[in-house]
């Protein structure tokens, strides 16, 4: 969609996507803006995303509680990268994006 919206229309869109976690390339394609500019109507809007949800998205997986330590463990000494970590702790299936 090429057409920009604006208003009230464009102030729910950014909330649903935020509610729905889309990707931000997504919901900004939908509305017709730039990255950035989703990024401030976001922000006035007080729907953005913690830095620790943000971080979970972009992973794609969520790492339970329990696991946190081994995981963190495991990218850091180990120099493992977040997939293999995962795998390791058994938090994805062979080849599988989803968490389980």
């Amino acid at each position: 969609m090429k057409a920009k919206i604006k208003g009230e229309a464009r102030r729910e869109m950014i909330v649903e996507g935020y509610a729905n976690n889309e990707p931000l390339k997504d919901i900004a394609a939908k509305i017709g803006c730039s990255l950035a500019s989703l990024k401030v109507s976001a922000s006035q809007l007080g729907c953005t995303r913690t830095h620790k949800e943000a971080a979970a998205f972009r992973r794609g997986f969520y790492i339970p509680e329990h696991k946190r330590d081994d995981y963190y463990q495991l990218m850091v000494a180990g120099n493992y990268r977040a997939r293999e970590c995962a795998l390791i702790l058994g938090l994805l299936g062979s080849g599988s994006r989803s968490p389980q």
